[in-house]
């Protein structure tokens, strides 16, 4: 059983790298096989088709990430705003180690309607509790005049346009703007939590 998983998680890793550079389209399953070291009936063997090996590549992306952030935004033992600082840090930094990631979904959802509607649904589920979840600690903040009051969608789209940007047009900016990578990414974290805050007019 273990060699089986690990089998399947080399699959993953090597289907994460092709897609990422050569798009759904662009991919080969022979070429996802080789560099996973297996041969090109394992593909087969375990997921069948080359959209069955997308859409679970997505799919484990999905519980990585929402592993991350629902301890951050649910814990409600922590304040609200303690909260968002983690759950904005955690979301970033998901991106961080998965840099190529966005650009694969930006490109994917532009080019194939079929495969916008399959994000569409995987994370249609997480993003109705999250922002039924924090609306009411966010009116509450807002009617003890702790915060300005926002709706919880324009928070979240706030976080997500704030994080994704940075990683989408990386290619553009590196060695532009910025020299020491690890430096700019952990600063520019940091920035993107300060304009949150300051949007909900949160004194840092």
């Amino acid at each position: 059983m273990k060699r089986q998983e690990n089998t399947e998680q080399e699959i993953l890793r090597a289907a994460e790298q092709e897609f990422i550079e050569k798009g759904f389209s662009g991919a080969k399953t022979t070429a996802i096989a080789q560099r996973a070291g297996v041969n090109h009936a394992m593909i087969h063997y375990y997921f069948r088709t080359k959209e069955n090996l997308f859409n679970r590549l997505f799919e484990e992306k999905i519980k990585i990430l929402t592993a991350n952030l629902y301890p951050a935004f649910f814990n409600k033992n922590i304040p609200l705003i303690e909260r968002l600082k983690k759950g904005i840090a955690s979301h970033f930094d998901f991106i961080a180690e998965n840099p190529g990631l966005p650009r694969l979904v930006v490109n994917e959802i532009i080019s194939n309607p079929a495969r916008r509607e399959f994000f569409r649904n995987k994370i249609k589920i997480a993003i109705t509790m999250l922002c039924g979840e924090m609306q009411t600690e966010l009116d509450r903040l807002a009617k003890d005049k702790q915060i300005c009051p926002i709706k919880a969608e324009d928070l979240l789209l706030d976080v997500v346009s704030l994080n994704l940007t940075i990683f989408i047009i990386h290619p553009l900016i590196e060695g532009i703007l910025y020299s020491d990578h690890k430096k700019f990414i952990e600063q520019r974290k940091q920035e993107n939590i300060n304009i949150i805050l300051s949007r909900l007019n949160y004194r840092l």
